[in-house]
């Protein structure tokens, strides 16, 4: 709750108090190469078999989402009908409060302090565990083949294709059943109410390593592919379940659905009548339909694809001195078809019937261009050491408006753009060994007063910037040829340096992450400990 101090308490919201889950895995795989002159030659392919039964309770126990503690306590507080107290509690423009129920309001323009309420329940009540059971299986198959050219001495050439498939699960209740199910000759919906095997994902790759001067000391290597992502069977659970039969979303509060005000800490209990209006109930609808109005639902959507990435790498490293080498790396990656879930709600077009409409996309793009420059020494002399240096530059998105998504692309909200990293072990006298490690790296984005959807995206950095020094210090005693007893000697952030967390997007108050860790980061530590080898 609350905009500028913002804090939480309860049980993490997202899981209720436990989930039931059994996840049964099957995989067969066998490779084969063939080694023929400059060739070597490798096929194979694979099957994975997932089955994941659960019970799934999220959203059960609800979540409320409050303006301030001031709101809470009106919202929370039992009041008689006119008090402005309890879940008809309203703020007025000029601070006051008043009753959201009175046919005639002391002032205008009066709001509920609740800004969103969210409920996984049934169809006719309250959610129970077999509103969230589910069992639900993919397959998976694979097949490759490459080839390793050792054209020349000194020039290695490698190609080769993999196809990749998975099969997702049918739908238990059929489309034309659920809660969407009016919907589906409408071109306007964006799904049909199954998921779309992906059996096209061709994947070519290619790559080659260069020794320039053919002693070793010079090395280009380059490489270039296609590689695509798996979807997650939690994506595809919500679809087959939250579909208004089963299981719905129940939106509430001023950003959904001000109607919807349960008591504080209760629940919303549907009802099975019809909803038989359209348009805000301005109107009556051409036919009832025998779920309840703003049922929630989720879905993917007809033209959904799996994840997919084209990267290309380029890299040098150059022998300075023996055992010493400099080395750059550049990497560009496009991301298509990367997973989106826009709520089809905001369009308007299926009100009042359907409440928040959930649909996983495939829309979404990225592209990440990332430099890295660095020093390795082998291990000689008694000391190592490697450090490196990189910019990135990745873009993503997150739905600002849903009619115009290229309003979304900016800077990642996990964009790093500067890391420094460094690590060394060193013999010194009297038989210690030391290993310092420097990890530093600049601040990431965030949105100027923005809640959730926000536009512009990531003009600005947060305080996160991070930096520690890390070492550790031990001396083995041994004894023989076979044992050793090594005492250790472990600090962490040497110089207690703050190193905010915020992983916050937006406004920590919408955060959906069940636990949210913000503030000072791990102060120093010191560990001590011994190691027996034998």
């Amino acid at each position: 709750m609350g905009f500028v101090t913002t804090f939480r308490f309860g049980h993490p919201f997202f899981l209720a108090p436990n989930v039931d889950e059994t996840f049964w895995r099957t995989q067969l795989k066998d490779n084969f190469s063939i080694v023929s002159g400059p060739h070597t030659v490798k096929f194979g392919g694979e099957w994975i078999h997932s089955l994941n039964s659960q019970i799934f309770r999220g959203f059960f126990e609800g979540r409320y989402i409050f303006d301030s503690v001031t709101g809470f306590l009106r919202y929370a507080t039992p009041g008689a009908p006119g008090s402005g107290f309890g879940p008809n509690a309203g703020r007025c423009t000029d601070g006051t409060w008043t009753d959201l129920t009175l046919a005639m309001p002391p002032c205008a323009g009066a709001t509920t302090p609740l800004l969103l309420f969210l409920q996984g329940a049934g169809r006719s009540g309250p959610a129970t565990d077999a509103a969230g059971a589910s069992s639900i299986k993919n397959e998976d198959f694979a097949l490759f083949a490459q080839d390793k050219w050792q054209i020349r001495p000194n020039f290695t050439l490698s190609y080769g294709l993999r196809w990749e498939a998975q099969i997702f699960p049918d739908p238990v209740v059929p489309p034309e059943q659920t809660a969407y199910g009016l919907f589906l000759n409408d071109p306007r919906f964006p799904s049909d109410g199954t998921l779309h095997n992906q059996k096209k994902m061709f994947q070519p790759r290619l790559g080659f390593a260069w020794d320039i001067g053919g002693n070793g000391k010079s090395v280009l290597r380059g490489s270039w592919g296609i590689y695509n992502a798996r979807q997650n069977m939690l994506t595809q659970v919500g679809s087959i379940t939250t579909n208004g039969v089963q299981q719905q979303t129940i939106a509430g509060g001023l950003f959904a659905n001000p109607t919807i005000r349960p008591t504080w800490p209760g629940l919303v209990t549907p009802t099975a009548g019809s909803c038989s209006t359209i348009n805000g109930f301005s109107a009556p609808g051409p036919f009832n339909n025998p779920f309840p109005c703003f049922s929630g639902v989720r879905v993917f959507s007809r033209d959904y694809a799996n994840p997919r990435i084209y990267t290309a790498n380029v890299g040098f490293e150059q022998e300075l001195v023996p055992n010493l080498s400099l080395y750059v790396d550049f990497t560009h990656a496009k991301g298509v078809h990367l997973t989106r879930f826009l709520d089809y709600a905001r369009t308007g077009f299926f009100n009042d019937y359907l409440g928040e409409t959930m649909v996983a996309s495939a829309n979404g793009k990225s592209l990440y261009r990332g430099f890295t420059a660095g020093m390795r020494k082998r291990f000689s002399r008694g000391f190592q050491f490697e450090y490196d240096s990189n910019e990135r530059d990745p873009f993503t998105d997150r739905a600002f408006d849903i009619n115009n998504l290229q309003l979304d692309y900016a800077l990642s909200d996990r964009d790093i753009r500067h890391r420094f990293n460094f690590f060394a072990n060193v013999n010194i006298p009297w038989g210690f060994e030391f290993s310092p490690r420097v990890q530093a790296r600049t601040a990431q984005p965030k949105s100027p007063d923005c809640a959730t959807r926000c536009f512009p995206r990531n003009t600005l950095r947060k305080t996160n910037e991070y930096f520690s020094f890390d070492w550790r210090l031990q001396r083995p005693f041994r004894f023989g040829e076979r044992y050793a007893l090594i005492p250790i000697v472990e600090l962490f952030n040497t110089f207690n340096t703050d190193n905010n967390i915020d992983p916050t997007i937006g406004s920590a108050l919408f955060d959906f992450n069940g636990f949210l860790r913000t503030g000072v980061g791990d102060p120093r530590q010191l560990q001590l400990g011994v190691k027996f080898t034998f």
